[in-house]
């Protein structure tokens, strides 16, 4: 109909693995608890490096050190899970660990 204006771009934002890592680690902060460390699986941990640069996960600067960063929270390569969990204290009574998946949307 004329009356009714066109969608300007109504095409969605694609997904983006750094943008929902870094809402989820707000959000569990936000709720009060404290992010410990996050596990990726490989294409996660290369989609973090090709959406963020060689700057979204820095290695450790102690060289003795084996550890990576995303942001302030260490992340860890998984190999047994899919997607990105966030691991958080504080959720959970007796301070044990919860986790909180990072995937895409389905459907």
């Amino acid at each position: 109909m004329a009356n009714q204006p066109k969608a300007a771009g109504s095409k969605a934002e694609p997904w983006r693995l750094t943008e929902a890592l870094n809402a989820k680690l707000a959000d569990v902060r936000d709720r009060g608890f404290e992010p410990q460390w996050i596990e990726a699986s490989r294409d996660d941990l290369t989609l973090l490096i090709r959406e963020g640069g060689e700057d979204a996960i820095r290695l450790d600067p102690d060289p003795a050190v084996d550890r990576a960063w995303f942001g302030d929270v260490e992340i860890r390569h998984n190999s047994d899970q899919p997607f990105t969990w966030v691991f958080v204290k504080g959720e959970v009574a007796a301070g044990d660990i919860s986790a909180h998946v990072v995937e895409p949307p389905r459907g």
